[in-house]
């Protein structure tokens, strides 16, 4: 999300710590074993067993995981990924850092994830993965990609991130791909500042991501005839960042508890205003609202978009537009192939230019949620008569 740097009253998000947990991290900051220690390995074994997988590798870096794990799929220079039209471009960055090449697909208008329709119509014989984002946390539609993926015979990557804690039928995120990732930066369910988590039941694709993960190159677990393998990145989790991450995770059913009555606030509050769309949430699913983005009509153009943003960030309200769309940032559009130049993504397009983000997190009590509706109304009359 771009948000003002400034300090805000009702801060856009953030994540709390319980005086316990404080407690505990400053006896963390006497621990010899920085890297490598108890912590990390109880936040791997807790996110392999929230996501219904058998390993966990946790990296410093969101970046880091997706560029390992992909390293660690031998995915080479000129393969081509499938990834969201309308997701983060850490994504992006983590395609092509290892020399591949990203295919974007369309968005689905109602959910926002990547659309299953768009799929096929991306596929080439370069094909390698498809990654989907849970975008906003919303998991709807990845047991459809998963089924189609598994028809194509192309490996599934969940990007969880945001999609911590939710499920779809009973199932969580994180379950529905050959692998997933976690985000453990400051928009995810939980964080700590920054950091990633690999997720797989794929013994070996752990082992292989557990070397790069460690600095050391894949030679030991290659035959003699195979191509020289990638060379590893040493970027451990640390104690102190695993420890954060794990305070969260043991109360994870209470953030999203506390997240779903924000959430619930806002939709009460908002849903009854014609000018604006609210997240909505299919039959069987559950999210752990890592963000509430609502949709403004298209009579708001980019520029009144702005002026509300500006207008609640003036009255101390964290608010925020999403990130800029990928595919049309020109340092990508250079790494294009002709075919992806050639597509368009009406409804991501659509979507990134009318969204909002609204405060989110636990912290947030109902008078918050009301002082934010209210001023939101306020800036959206003004932009309004300024138009007129």
């Amino acid at each position: 999300m771009e948000s003002n740097p400034a300090v805000s009253r009702i801060p856009l998000n953030q994540h709390d710590l319980l005086e316990r947990e404080l407690q505990e991290l400053s006896r963390e900051l006497r621990n010899v074993n920085m890297v490598g220690g108890p912590r990390a390995s109880e936040l791997s074994e807790s996110m392999a067993s929230l996501t219904r997988q058998q390993e966990a590798v946790p990296t410093a870096t969101y970046v880091q995981a997706a560029s390992i794990l992909l390293l660690a799929m031998d995915i080479q220079t000129g393969d081509e990924i499938i990834l969201p039209a309308f997701a983060s471009q850490t994504v992006t960055q983590a395609v092509v850092s290892v020399g591949a090449i990203p295919v974007y697909a369309d968005c689905h208008p109602r959910t926002l994830n990547i659309a299953p329709s768009e799929i096929e119509a991306c596929v080439t014989a370069q094909t390698r993965a498809v990654i989907a984002s849970s975008i906003f946390g919303n998991p709807s539609g990845l047991p459809e990609l998963a089924a189609l993926c598994g028809l194509l015979e192309i490996p599934l990557i969940e990007d969880v991130s945001g999609g911590l804690g939710s499920t779809v039928d009973g199932r969580p995120s994180g379950s529905f791909g050959w692998a997933s990732l976690v985000d453990l930066g400051p928009d995810s369910v939980i964080g700590c500042g920054e950091g990633g988590v690999i997720i797989t039941s794929d013994e070996r694709l752990a082992q292989r991501c557990e070397i790069l993960r460690n600095g050391d190159n894949l030679e030991a677990i290659r035959q003699p005839t195979d191509r020289p393998g990638p060379l590893g990145m040493r970027c451990h989790l640390t104690e102190l960042q695993a420890a954060v991450a794990m305070a969260q995770l043991r109360r994870l059913d209470d953030i999203i508890e506390a997240r779903s009555a924000v959430a619930a606030g806002y939709t009460q509050r908002l849903a009854g205003i014609s000018d604006i769309v609210v997240p909505t949430v299919d039959p069987g699913t559950t999210l752990g609202w890592p963000a509430f983005v609502i949709r403004l009509d298209e009579a708001y153009g980019s520029e009144e978009r702005q002026e509300i943003v500006s207008g609640m960030e003036r009255h101390d309200i964290g608010a925020a537009t999403p990130w800029p769309l990928p595919p049309l940032q020109p340092q990508i559009m250079s790494r294009l192939m002709s075919s992806t130049e050639r597509r368009d993504w009406p409804v991501a397009e659509y979507v990134s230019h009318r969204s909002v983000a609204l405060p989110m997190h636990a912290g947030l009590t109902d008078r918050d949620v009301s002082l934010v509706t209210q001023t939101l109304e306020l800036m959206m009359q003004r932009a309004t008569f300024r138009r007129s």
